[in-house]
């Protein structure tokens, strides 16, 4: 897969002699909720916004070969933050038997990868300890579905008030941490059980003590919230706040969460309430941490479990509106769940951005193009919402990006925003084709519709 080319050459001929130019108008002063700090002009790899979560790597067993081929392809996307390499890392893959260690997945991952990473400390999903149950791959699967081996794994959660637990668990988790300080500066306790789990509260101090006694710089995480509804997201919501009432706030660096829900309805208002009922939770007891969501995405399925009706055409407009619309409330950074199916029978509701026996759907495409526009950016705010949404995105160096959508075709007025004659619009890639479309508008006529569209200064 090669990278898309730049505008078409005759849009190239007269951006370069200066046909579009464009000025922006003076803006007013920052509201106090709005961030003013400068920062330095030169990015580097952890200023990246977005990432994706899960449905990277293969099996090790199909060799290094195919680890550094999945890289490669990784990085046709850009420098994206990358979130758990596969299977291959929990704690009872690495230690399947405490005088075994196996880390090939991980040294074969992090081999020549200059991602940014974040890397679960126990695994995906939950805290399993591994000694007392059976974690192999061929038991799991006679288990049935998810459900099944989600109660299997909280059956056997790890048990810190178990002196041998705890020990074991601390050698692990330092093991690990010891192994990786030079290349991983990010850590996630917990999985995607979330919160409830009996025994959370010891779990995330302890192990949040041990990586900091090991990697004093690490940044960690704490997976608060997960779940693909919003009856799980409100469940876990209610732990979050009793657990903080306890004082776990002072075990985590970085505040995530998981959501996903229906599209149905008044979907872009959802994302937005869900995002600040998140954040007054940690308001509620004077906490000032960043916010990433680790975990968003849509389905491309027409009857998903997931998402409702939706298509390729519609997951396509999601990733845009998901990584916008988080942005815009706060979210420091936003991934997408996720980028391959974790096998040929499970492709996680059909939220994939590449299908491995299709290839890259619309939804990948535009992904890369929401990096390549907006990967870096500095600020945003929101200009419109309601049937108009519209978003102001500032890139280094401060060049103003807008995004725009509406719930109808119609045209908008930029001039209070841009002082030009015309701007580059440049479609999203909803279709076949793999190249997004661009056209020049007369600021004053900006065509938006359902389709989300870039905006900006056509030359200068």
């Amino acid at each position: 897969m090669g990278r898309r080319s730049g505008p078409i050459l005759a849009l190239l001929v007269l951006l370069a002699a200066g046909q579009f130019a464009c000025r922006i108008p003076s803006l007013p002063s920052p509201s106090p909720a709005e961030p003013t700090e400068t920062r330095p002009p030169v990015v580097g790899k952890y200023d990246m916004r977005f990432g994706i979560s899960h449905g990277l790597y293969p099996d090790i067993r199909r060799g290094e070969e195919a680890i550094y081929a999945m890289t490669r392809e990784l990085d046709e996307l850009g420098m994206i933050w990358l979130r758990h390499p596969g299977n291959g890392i929990a704690w009872h893959e690495i230690q399947p038997t405490r005088d075994t260690w196996d880390f090939r997945k991980l040294d074969a991952v992090f081999n020549n990868n200059e991602h940014p990473w974040i890397i679960p400390t126990y695994g995906m999903v939950g805290t399993p300890y591994p000694f007392n149950a059976d974690f192999s791959r061929e038991y799991m699967e006679s288990l049935g579905g998810r459900e099944e081996i989600l109660q299997h794994i909280i059956a056997n959660t790890l048990d810190m008030t178990n002196p041998q637990q705890r020990a074991e668990a601390e050698v692990f988790v330092k093991t690990l941490v010891d192994r990786y300080k030079d290349r991983i500066s990010f850590w996630e306790i917990g999985g995607n059980e979330g919160l409830p789990t009996e025994g959370r509260f010891d779990i995330v101090t302890n192990t949040y003590t041990w990586i900091k006694e090991t990697q004093p710089d690490a940044r960690v995480l704490v997976t608060a919230i997960c779940g693909d509804d919003d009856g799980s997201f409100y469940r876990n919501l209610e732990a979050f706040d009793s657990l903080l009432a306890r004082g776990m706030g002072d075990y985590f660096d970085i505040a995530n969460f998981h959501y996903y829900g229906r599209i149905e309805g008044d979907f872009e208002e959802r994302l937005e309430q869900r995002f600040d009922e998140y954040r007054a939770i940690l308001d509620k007891y004077g906490l000032r941490k960043p916010i990433w969501v680790t975990e968003t995405s849509t389905s491309s399925y027409e009857q998903s479990v997931l998402s409702g009706p939706g298509s390729e055409q519609i997951q396509a407009r999601h990733v845009v509106m998901r990584l916008v619309i988080f942005a815009a409330q706060g979210a420091q950074k936003v991934f997408w769940y996720d980028y391959g199916e974790l096998s040929i029978d499970d492709k996680f509701y059909g939220c994939n951005l590449f299908d491995s026996a299709q290839g890259p759907k619309p939804a990948y495409h535009t992904y890369r193009l929401a990096v390549d526009k907006l990967g870096y950016y500095r600020t945003v705010e929101t200009l419109r919402s309601g049937d108009v949404r519209l978003y102001r995105f500032t890139t280094h160096p401060n060049e103003p990006i807008f995004v725009a959508w509406s719930s109808s075709p119609q045209t908008i007025d930029l001039s209070e925003y841009l002082q030009a004659g015309d701007v580059l619009v440049t479609h999203i890639v909803e279709d076949s084709r793999a190249q997004p479309q661009t056209e020049i508008a007369e600021t004053t006529h900006v065509p938006i519709s359902p389709s989300p569209v870039f905006v900006e200064c056509a030359g200068t």
